[in-house]
């Protein structure tokens, strides 16, 4: 806080790398915190999660995590009660599920509808569905839409497992060149 208990207008935070992806988070028990992506032009990008230190009153880095290639967005699962996992999605190559913790950030699930080629058409997109958070639908360069379905396995130890199917999938296809 200020020296007069005001809070700050305006809050800066400077990435060590170019910005190309942000969200916030909406969970209320992990207020004014940021998801952001980088972008690199090669393989190796990163993740990193930065929070409002209030004592501060500065944005600080909370954990970063490396990402293979720059994501094409990122989201937190939309719960505003606080009530489900703490999970960031990051969409590139494919569509990864993260398990937020205090200490460190660990892959869930990657989810890939290309199961028999090398070849992966990027994402360029994703959403969570805010009425069902457990329902994601994904874009892809291929013009494929798919609508995926985390599953919340059973309690080992302290760790819920998520996992991922494909639950629908669209496929846009383009008009017929003229004759």
């Amino acid at each position: 806080m200020s020296l007069h208990g005001k809070r700050k207008e305006i809050y800066k935070y400077e990435a060590p790398w170019t910005v190309y992806a942000m969200n916030w988070s909406v969970r209320p028990d992990k207020r004014f915190r940021l998801a952001l992506g980088s972008f690199v032009e090669e393989y190796n990008n990163k993740v990193q999660l930065v929070g409002l230190d209030e004592e501060s009153s500065e944005f600080i880095c909370r954990n970063t995590f490396d990402h293979p290639y720059p994501t094409t967005k990122l989201m937190w699962i939309p719960d505003t009660k606080g009530v489900y996992p703490d999970l960031l999605a990051t969409s590139g190559d494919y569509l990864r599920v993260w398990r937020v913790g205090e200490t460190e950030t660990r892959l869930e699930c990657l989810l890939n509808n290309n199961k028999n080629s090398d070849f992966c058409a990027p994402l360029t997109s994703f959403d969570w569905n805010e009425v069902d958070p457990y329902l994601l639908g994904t874009s892809s360069i291929d013009t494929t839409c798919t609508i995926w379905g985390l599953e919340t396995g059973q309690v080992l130890g302290r760790v819920n497992l998520v996992s991922g199917h494909v639950k629908t999938q669209l496929i846009a296809h383009d008009k017929e060149p003229p004759v």
